[in-house]
């Protein structure tokens, strides 16, 4: 396996104030500075002959200097795709020119709904309009794009309309993503039990079979192999979150946890990628030695087939269990300690 993909979550900016969003919009807002990006791009290139990478928020348009981050991309001979919300990409697309334009993959698009009413009462009001013009402003400049939607109780029962609204738009594919649980008081609204996403998972593998447009499903859903290996830990890409902190996946950015943090192995504010690197090898090691050992001693539930819950409670983080939401509470200042105020493990309507 080659480390071909570097993602860099360059800012936590954002309009919306989403539900299931692990932002906190009542901190003072982080960006990551470009010449970081530059000199991890510069020492990946060189060392890994790394090819792509891809920029994510937040609402990475939303960075001071988002254009040049893209051009410390191109310069180093990357090409690129981003993550977003859509609310600035129509305006944003025609400052691109044709060197960006040319490196860029393609745009993913976060939709949560085939239908206004469900995305904006996710996302807020008027975010659905938003993603519809960003798909024109993509089809009528010919770039490429892809549907993201994230899955929970409040949207599934769109998963087949949204197969049908994505091959409408033209869009180059969708995305489903299993949602994890965030720590807040909202996961009781977002919760479906293990065998509810299992029939979840056999409708996308239907619709996909019905599409000729490509239905993908991201980590997270359930393997029936217990030893499964996911991409990060293939280490075929690599995340860096918003403090410029290389940890060891996306999923677990921004997560609150039961103590100090274990997910994140170098600030490379202060060392380089070779040897920040090592250390997430490390990680990866030990986190798989303990999977095995769990493995020998039986004691495995069916959430532990979704690999991503099974790390997220190996790491003490929120997870998925039979009676609602384990692990850490997340403690936000938008809310003021309200969310502390709910019962985190009440049973939930399965």
């Amino acid at each position: 396996m080659a480390l071909e993909w570097i993602t860099f979550h360059v800012t936590d900016r954002c309009q919306l104030d989403c539900e299931h969003c692990l932002r906190d919009p009542a901190r003072k807002p982080t960006d990551l500075p470009v010449e970081l990006i530059s000199r991890v791009l510069r020492e990946a290139k060189q060392l890994y002959q790394s090819e792509h990478t891809a920029f994510t928020g937040g609402e990475p348009t939303l960075h001071p200097d988002f254009l040049k981050l893209v051009d410390a991309a191109v310069e180093e001979g990357y090409t690129w795709h981003m993550v977003t919300n859509g609310r600035r990409f129509a305006a944003l697309a025609t400052e691109l020119g044709p060197r960006r334009l040319g490196a860029l993959t393609a745009v993913n698009l976060s939709l949560d709904g085939a239908t206004e009413e469900v995305h904006d009462g996710i996302r807020g009001k008027d975010s659905y309009c938003t993603v519809m013009a960003a798909a024109s402003a993509c089809t009528a400049m010919g770039i490429k794009f892809v549907l993201n939607c994230t899955l929970h109780a409040r949207n599934t029962h769109e998963i087949e309309a949204m197969g049908m609204l994505a091959s409408q738009l033209g869009a180059a594919g969708l995305s489903f993503v299993m949602m994890q649980p965030t720590g807040t008081h909202h996961d009781a609204g977002f919760y479906l039990s293990s065998q509810a996403w299992r029939r979840v998972m056999d409708r996308i593998h239907r619709l996909r079979a019905a599409l000729t447009l490509p239905v993908t499903m991201p980590e997270g859903f359930h393997r029936e192999q217990p030893f499964h290996v996911c991409t990060p830990f293939t280490q075929q890409q690599i995340h860096i979150d918003v403090h410029a902190r290389l940890n060891l996946c996306c999923q677990h950015s921004g997560i609150p946890s039961d103590g100090e943090p274990r997910d994140i192995v170098a600030d490379l504010n202060h060392v380089g990628l070779p040897e920040a690197h090592e250390g997430l090898v490390g990680l990866i090691h030990r986190v798989q030695r303990d999977k095995l050992a769990a493995i020998r001693r039986g004691g495995l539930t069916e959430w532990d087939h979704f690999p991503c819950n099974h790390c997220m409670k190996s790491f003490g983080k929120p997870h998925w269990t039979d009676d609602g939401v384990g692990g850490a509470v997340a403690k936000r200042e938008r809310w003021g300690g309200a969310s502390e105020r709910k019962n985190h493990s009440l049973p939930l309507l399965r």
